[in-house]
C-alpha cells in the first residue's frame, strides 16, 4: 500500500501521538510505502528518512492560541504535497489542523481513502471554557472530518463513546496504543536505577514520578498540592515532574508559593533509552489527568513494575483495571490518601504492576499486533 501519514508533528519532536506513529510506521514501512507530511517544527524544510519512512517537512508558522495544547502549524504547500503522493490512504491524525480544503484535495485530486484517528478526545473535566471550546469545534468541523472519513479509529473505548457520533460508529473502532516492554521493564541494572535516583536530586522522602505535557488538562497542580500536603503531615514526599508545555512557568511559581521548590523538579529533554531508568528507580507513578483518552506514560511505568496512582476516567481504567490505585480529578486530599495507601504496601502495588505487565501490556499492546491491525483495517477499507 502508499499511505500518506498527516500529523503535524513527528519524530524527533516526541509527543504521544508522534511516538505512536513512529512505532507504528517503522512496522509498516518494512511492506509499505509510507510518506510523512508534516511541519518543520524542531527541523529544517525539506525531506528525509527515518526508520524507511519518507518524511516531508514543509515550511511552517506557528501560532500559539489559549487552550489548546500545542500550538496551531501552518503548513506551506500542504494540499500540493498530498496531491503529489497520490496514496490509497490518507491517514489524518489530529481533526484540530486539517480543514477544507486538505479534504477536498485528498478527496476530489486524488483516489485516496481517508483514516482518521482520534488520539484526542473530547475535552471534558478541563475547564468551562476548554470543554465547551472542544465541543463546539466538533460540532462545526470535527464531525464533518469524520464523516468524511472512511475509516475511523480510536486510542481507546472511551475515545470513540464520547467522541465518535452513533451515526459514524459502523465505520469505526478501536485499536490501542502499544508499548515497547522490552524496553520499559523492570531493571535488573540495580547500580544504574540508584545513579538515576540519585541524579533526580532528593535525599530523603517518597519520590513519586509523573510523565505528561505540562498542560491544564494533565492536572499536574493538584498533585503540587498534594506533595506540600504529605510534607505538612509529617509524610516527606519529593516530585520528579517529566514533560514540557505551557503551564511550566505556573507550575514552578505554584511550587515556590506552596515552599516545596525543595521538594519539586520540572525536567524534559530524558531519552527513551533512558526514560525506564526513571520509572524504576520513582516509588510511585501518579497519574492525576483532568481528560486522558488513553494513558501512554501511565502503561510505561506500570511496564516497568512501578506502583501506580491515577484518576479513572477516559480511557485510563480500560488499562489500568484494577492493577493500581485511582483517585478523584481535582481532589488533593485524594492523591494524599492513595499515596500514603500505596506506599504503606509497596510490595503488593508492585506485584499488581508486574501482573498488569504479564496480563494486559504484553497482550493488548505490543505494537508488532497493533501495527498489523493498522494494515489490515487499511487494507479491508480499499476492497470495501
Amino acid at each position: 500500500m502508499d499511505i500518506c501519514v498527516l500529523n503535524p508533528y513527528f519524530y524527533p519532536y516526541f509527543g504521544g501521538t508522534e511516538k505512536v506513529l513512529l512505532e507504528i510506521y517503522k512496522r509498516l514501512s518494512k511492506s509499505n510505502n509510507i510518506t510523512v507530511i508534516t511541519s518543520s517544527v524542531g527541523s529544517e524544510p525539506g525531506e528525509e528518512t527515518i526508520e524507511g519512512i519518507r518524511v516531508l517537512r514543509l515550511k511552517t508558522s506557528q501560532r500559539t492560541l489559549p487552550h489548546l495544547p500545542l500550538p496551531l502549524a501552518s503548513m506551506e504547500g500542504l494540499n500540493a504535497a498530498i496531491e503529489k503522493t497520490g496514496a490509497e490512504i490518507y491517514h489524518i491524525n489530529n481533526r484540530y489542523q486539517y480543514f477544507s480544503s486538505t479534504i477536498r484535495a485528498i478527496k476530489e485530486r486524488s483516489s485516496g481513502r481517508i483514516a482518521l484517528t482520534i488520539h484526542n478526545s473530547l475535552p471534558k473535566n478541563i475547564d468551562p471554557i476548554t470543554d465547551f471550546g472542544g465541543l463546539a469545534y466538533d460540532m462545526f468541523w470535527g464531525r464533518r472530518i469524520m464523516r468524511s472519513a472512511d475509516i475511523i479509529t480510536a486510542v481507546s473505548k472511551s475515545a470513540m463513546e464520547t467522541t465518535v457520533p452513533i451515526a459514524f460508529r459502523k465505520k469505526s473502532k478501536v485499536i490501542f496504543n502499544g508499548i515497547d516492554y522490552r524496553l520499559f521493564m523492570p531493571s535488573t541494572e540495580k547500580s544504574k536505577v540508584e545513579k538515576t535516583r540519585s541524579l533526580m536530586g532528593f535525599d530523603d522522602g517518597i519520590l513519586l514520578i509523573s510523565n505528561g505535557r505540562l498542560t491544564t488538562q494533565k492536572g499536574h497542580a493538584y498533585l503540587m498540592r498534594a506533595v506540600a500536603e504529605l510534607n505538612r503531615i509529617g509524610k516527606p514526599t519529593n516530585l520528579f515532574l517529566i514533560g514540557r508545555g505551557p503551564m511550566e512557568k505556573k507550575l514552578n511559581m505554584l511550587a515556590k508559593k506552596l515552599g516545596i521548590e525543595n521538594r519539586v523538579k520540572i525536567s524534559h529533554g530524558i531519552s527513551e533509552q533512558d526514560l525506564p531508568y526513571y520509572y524504576n528507580a520513582a516509588d510511585i507513578f501518579v497519574f492525576p489527568s483532568l481528560y486522558e483518552p488513553a494513558g501512554m506514560a501511565m502503561l510505561e511505568a506500570l511496564s516497568c513494575g512501578t506502583p501506580t496512582i491515577a484518576t479513572g476516567i477516559g480511557g485510563i481504567p480500560e488499562a489500568l483495571k484494577n492493577y493500581g490505585e485511582y483517585i478523584k480529578i481535582k481532589d488533593v486530599k485524594s492523591i494524599t490518601d492513595a499515596t500514603i495507601k500505596v506506599f504503606s504496601d509497596m510490595q503488593r502495588y508492585k506485584k499488581l504492576a508486574l501482573e498488569c505487565r504479564e496480563n494486559v501490556i504484553k497482550k493488548e499492546h505490543d505494537w508488532d499486533t497493533i501495527a498489523r491491525k493498522y494494515e489490515e483495517s487499511f487494507e479491508q477499507t480499499l476492497r470495501a
